[in-house]
Order: C-alpha cells, then structure tokens, then sequence
C-alpha cells in the first residue's frame, strides 16, 4: 500500500496490513476517512465485487458512505449489513439513560 495513506490507519501496524487478506478493513477505512485519492486508489485495487462485499457485510461504514455504496451498487437496505445493524439499535435507550 502507499505510504501516504498510512495516516487512514492510525490505530494499526501499517507495514503488517495485506492488501488481499485485509480488504474489507481496508476498503471499509478508507472509503470512510480518506480523501477521494484513497478512494480512487481503492477502485484500482480491487474489483466491483470486493467493494460491493464490504457494502453488503460492513456494520461500521459511515452513513453518507452507506448511502453512497448503496446507489453505486443498487443495493437495497434490507440487504446490507450497516442498515440492518442500525435498525436494531435502540436509541431511546440511550436518550433516557444518560
């Protein structure tokens, strides 16, 4: 992976990330955080299908890349993990216990 895109994963050993192993992170991260750059470098990485996996299984995509993910792919939100993980969260819960 390029060293300028080290600054996405900040909480991770860099130099022991591989790109095919840990694709869904990597997809997921940077799709979340990097700038269109680390986007596009992503869509020359890895196929349709990779970053459509990570659309269908990642619970912890940001909801404007949810969004984004779901139009490029013509995905429905029943079929995608992060929108099936946010309907199942109580947030009333958290309104009046805190």
């Amino acid at each position: 992976m390029p060293e300028e895109l080290k600054k996405y994963f900040w909480d991770t050993k860099f130099g022991e990330l591989d790109i095919r192993k840990n694709k869904r992170y990597i997809i997921s991260r940077l799709y979340c955080y990097g700038d269109l750059k680390a986007i596009k470098w992503v869509e020359k990485t890895y196929s349709k299908e990779d970053i459509k996996e990570v659309a269908i299984k990642s619970r912890d995509l940001k909801p404007l890349v949810a969004n984004y993910l779901r139009q490029q792919f013509n995905l429905k939100k029943e079929e995608m993990a992060y929108y099936r993980a946010v309907q199942g969260m109580n947030y009333e819960y958290w309104r009046v216990n805190n």
